[in-house]
């Protein structure tokens, strides 16, 4: 899957300490544990997938936050992202917040992309 994704760092950590963040690496342990990603889906988001998504994010310890158009939902709360209205051929930005994030994207990913067998 080709994805596009910008590491989101605090500015004022990175400039203080004066460190280059990698962005051309799927390396996804930022400084402060955060990643964004732009990301088509090639699937609908039902129940079933959204349950998904928040059992990824309890099992990693991230918190997922996925943004289309101008509503935006979280793991925090299933209905939020059901309400989404995700359907095939839809742009999304997936913010994924936690030190796992590289393995919840993997998964996520998966979901959204319908490559998941569940």
């Amino acid at each position: 899957m080709k994805f596009a994704y910008k590491v989101i760092n605090r500015r004022n950590d990175v400039e203080s300490r004066k460190e280059e963040v990698p962005m051309s690496s799927p390396v996804m342990e930022s400084l402060n544990a955060v990643v964004s990603f732009i990301l088509v889906a090639k699937t609908k988001l039902c129940f079933r997938e959204c349950a998904h998504i928040v059992k990824i994010a309890e099992d990693t310890g991230c918190v997922v936050e996925i943004a289309s158009g101008t509503k935006s939902g979280s793991s925090a709360s299933i209905l939020s992202l059901v309400n989404l209205g995700i359907t095939a051929d839809k742009s999304l930005v997936l913010t994924i917040r936690g030190e796992n994030n590289r393995e919840a994207f993997e998964q996520i990913s998966k979901i959204i992309s319908g490559e998941s067998e569940s």
